[in-house]
């Protein structure tokens, strides 16, 4: 039950879900007895007449502590430890998205209290994280053994390494207007083999909100969507391919233009599916951007009240100034196909490829939505807090990549023990198959670290083997576990 991260999940709930059920049956197993006993020694009976006397029920047994079934089910997971590590050190990505979050600093107690300000994550196109470290501090200096290791890891990859990432999607550091942008300066290697950086639209959407009165207004929705709308084009061919399929539907359709099929039929879920969006040109966006608000700016941009969205005009336009030079950053790499299909849709006779984008950092946004709930509780100590994250790390991609496969159909059995998969896979060749077709076994683990590991070697020297040695025995001792 532990093992399933969720909102709220701790051993103390789980604990009273056990006890409550625990209770229940007790209580059903004495109800039982009394029943029988009641019918048995009824008025005019054999057993009544002899005036036999019963036991009672025996008492109902204590369940172990939460804080004992905590103990164990870290003690479980730290003895997979070393497979989760090689689980994340063998992920990797063409479209990478790099960004942080300050949310599960806050959790970490003990010593370690304080001593982490952010969690840094690099994503890939399959929402699965490639690796994440907490740090003092989000300097360029601090994350520079994060981004080595993450480079070599692609070039000492076995005898096939996959090549280097082609994007990197980021909420800052994207332009080279001073020169060599901060991002390429971390991933230089990369950067020399041709890959680019593109700023995350939504981040650059979000600069916007300093010129605005409040994200309450009325027309704030309209604002952000008018920003989506000038800064992305739909695909034509998608959109033709929709239109033709909804007008098979019904022959009521045949007397409508296209621009009323879209407009009455086709909503916004079939749009964000089954239509690729693409970039249309920094200089094309320049005017689409000042066209949206300047009319903005006027009553389309008031309340019912009259009060406008913006604070006053200069303080938009001061912002969309600093703004322009990213326009560039946010246009797609040229010839680079952002969108993956994940399976096709049949309707009305006509197959419809579903796709899902790769464009932006929304996915390693989800990712750290998620991320606090993969430590239970408002605190946890050092040790047990790398548990959590790497067990969870290791969960979090295996899901990703069963929901790659196209249907959604990638593993066969839910589990994440990839020597045990491993294992079988080999054994199975007996019988001619495999037990679990998409199953990449992990690679040997370099030097990189993880979690706290990260942390801790920025303030002292860290040994990984020794470190896990050492957790195990903190684990055993329970002196030092989460409250």
């Amino acid at each position: 039950m532990m093992l399933d991260r969720s909102l709220g999940n701790t051993m103390v709930r789980i604990w009273r879900q056990v006890q409550e059920s625990h209770c229940y049956k007790y209580l059903n197993r004495v109800d039982m007895y009394t029943t029988l006993l009641t019918s048995l020694t009824k008025s005019g009976s054999i057993v009544h007449a002899l005036g036999h006397e019963f036991q009672p029920p025996p008492p109902r047994r204590e369940l172990p502590s939460a804080r004992l079934l905590r103990k164990a089910f870290l003690l479980s997971e730290s003895e997979h430890i070393e497979d989760y590590r090689a689980q994340i050190m063998s992920t990797f990505g063409k479209i990478l998205k790099f960004d942080s979050t300050k949310k599960i600093c806050k959790k970490l107690s003990g010593a370690g209290r304080g001593s982490a300000e952010w969690c840094t994550n690099v994503g890939n196109e399959l929402s699965q994280v490639l690796t994440s470290v907490l740090t003092c501090e989000e300097s360029r200096e601090k994350l520079r053994p994060m981004a080595q290791g993450l480079q070599d890891r692609y070039s000492k990859a076995g005898e096939a390494p996959p090549p280097p990432p082609q994007v990197m999607y980021v909420d800052r550091g994207c332009c080279r207007v001073l020169g060599v942008s901060s991002i390429e300066q971390l991933f230089s290697e990369w950067s020399e083999s041709g890959m680019v950086i593109r700023l995350d639209a939504f981040h650059w959407m979000c600069r916007f909100d300093a010129a605005v009165r409040t994200d309450h207004h009325p027309k704030y929705p309209l604002f952000k969507s008018a920003l989506s709308a000038v800064l992305f084009a739909y695909n034509k061919d998608d959109m033709s391919l929709l239109v033709k399929l909804t007008r098979a539907g019904s022959s009521t359709y045949a007397n409508l233009t296209d621009e009323q099929i879209i407009a009455k039929f086709i909503s916004r879920e079939d749009l964000k599916h089954f239509v690729r969006r693409v970039t249309v040109g920094a200089h094309e966006t320049v005017t689409r951007v000042q066209n949206a608000l300047e009319v903005l700016k006027g009553r389309a941009g008031k309340d019912g009240m009259g009060i406008a969205l913006f604070k006053d005009d200069g303080s938009v336009d001061q912002v969309w100034a600093n703004q322009q030079k990213h326009l560039k950053c946010l246009q797609d790499p040229p010839g680079m196909d952002m969108y993956t299909v994940t399976k096709h849709v049949t309707r009305n006779g006509i197959s419809l490829p579903y796709y899902r984008t790769v464009r932006g950092s929304n996915s390693l946004e989800g990712f750290h939505r998620f991320l606090p709930s993969m430590i239970p509780g408002p605190r946890c100590a050092a040790v047990p807090f790398q548990v959590y994250l790497l067990a969870g790390i290791a969960r979090w991609n295996s899901d990703r990549e069963s929901d790659a496969v196209k249907g959604q159909k990638g593993r066969k059995h839910r589990t994440f023990q990839s020597p045990l998969i491993h294992r079988l896979n080999k054994r199975c060749e007996l019988f001619g198959q495999v037990e679990e077709v998409n199953f990449r076994a992990p690679m040997p683990v370099g030097d990189e670290l993880l979690g706290l590991e990260y942390l801790f070697s920025q303030s002292s020297s860290f040994n990984v083997d020794g470190h896990y040695t050492e957790a195990r025995e903190v684990l055993q001792d329970g002196t030092t576990m989460m409250r």
